[in-house]
């Protein structure tokens, strides 16, 4: 949490190992967590989300130590605040993020640099999502996937179990579906959640053969400070204490088809305690080798599986 850097790992390794290269330093511009992290093959180049500088950034896939990055999207007009999620689309040349922190949507050209105002934007009470952390974009499909923390009122203890009266930690999140390319106050073509999904809050996505991979990270999580980050959460009666997290036995690796909606069970689950994960977050994937790979801030690692049969589902 207080080391910003990017490491590359070898596909197998395993255990304490130490990672191949690390972008790490002053001139790289990361900052102290990078909630979504994106790899471009088309172009070779990484795309790191720093939310508390409310920027984008952009490297070189070879990129080692203290480089610069090739190219920093920030400034009032990208209208970032806290971005999370993104990925590159490289069939239509646009870099898609997601902003937690105004539950937006904002589509750039892949090559945007500096100040620069996004192409499109997905906002507004009609789009149904609050607290945007994960995004995938499939470009053949002409279709978007955020996944969200938190649902319901803000404000509503009733939002969830996990909600609080600041309206953080979670609660009656799902997986929004829309088109490519909406913009403004739409609603979305489909919504995955409720119960019976197993989702309280969901963390980050990526889309596969008309399927979605999503982490359910169902950890509470109550920060000391509100949404802005400037004044104690409310009913703080002294100092404010560290962050709470609390792990959770029902946070999993769930699948399901990108034309599902509503209520509707994964196709497919990785699930309980022999899965070692804590707080699962970050997800990619590789079909090739039938391999997902899983990022925990809870045990601060990194996760393999082996699941080829997940590739092979049916898609709808």
């Amino acid at each position: 949490m207080t080391d910003p850097r990017i490491g590359a790992f070898a596909r197998l390794a395993s255990g304490d190992s130490e990672p191949v290269r690390i972008v790490s330093g002053q001139n790289t511009k990361l900052t102290r967590v990078a909630h979504g992290i994106t790899y471009d093959a088309g172009r070779d180049e990484i795309f790191a989300s720093e939310p508390l500088a409310s920027s984008v950034v952009a490297f070189r896939g070879g990129a080692s130590g203290e480089a610069a990055p090739l190219a920093v999207i920030q400034g009032p007009k990208t209208r970032l605040h806290q971005p999370w999620g993104l990925q590159v689309d490289d069939l239509h040349k646009e870099l898609v993020v997601a902003d937690f922190a105004t539950s937006s949507i904002l589509t750039y050209a892949w090559d945007a640099n500096g100040d620069v105002a996004p192409k499109r934007v997905i906002r507004g009470p009609e789009t149904g999502m609050r607290g945007l952390s994960g995004l995938a974009v499939d470009p053949e499909r002409n279709l978007i996937v955020g996944a969200t923390f938190l649902g319901g009122k803000r404000g509503s203890r009733a939002a969830g179990p996990y909600s609080n009266s600041f309206g953080w930690g979670g609660g009656n999140g799902g997986l929004f579906i829309f088109d490519r390319t909406a913009q403004g106050n739409v609603a979305p073509r489909g919504v995955i959640a409720g119960p019976h999904t197993g989702i309280i809050a969901a963390a980050q996505v990526v889309v596969y053969g008309g399927k979605i991979f999503a982490t359910i990270d169902n950890t509470k999580y109550m920060p000391p400070y509100d949404l802005g980050g400037y004044l104690p959460r409310q009913g703080c009666k002294g100092p404010p204490l560290p962050p709470l997290m609390m792990g959770s036995a029902d946070n999993f690796v769930g699948v399901w088809n990108i034309t599902d909606n509503g209520d509707v069970r994964p196709m497919a689950i990785i699930l309980g305690p022999a899965t070692q994960l804590v707080a699962p977050a970050g997800i990619a994937i590789n079909p090739k080798a039938g391999e997902l790979y899983i990022t925990d801030g809870g045990v601060n690692g990194a996760f393999t599986f082996l699941v080829p049969q997940f590739f092979s589902l049916a898609a709808k």
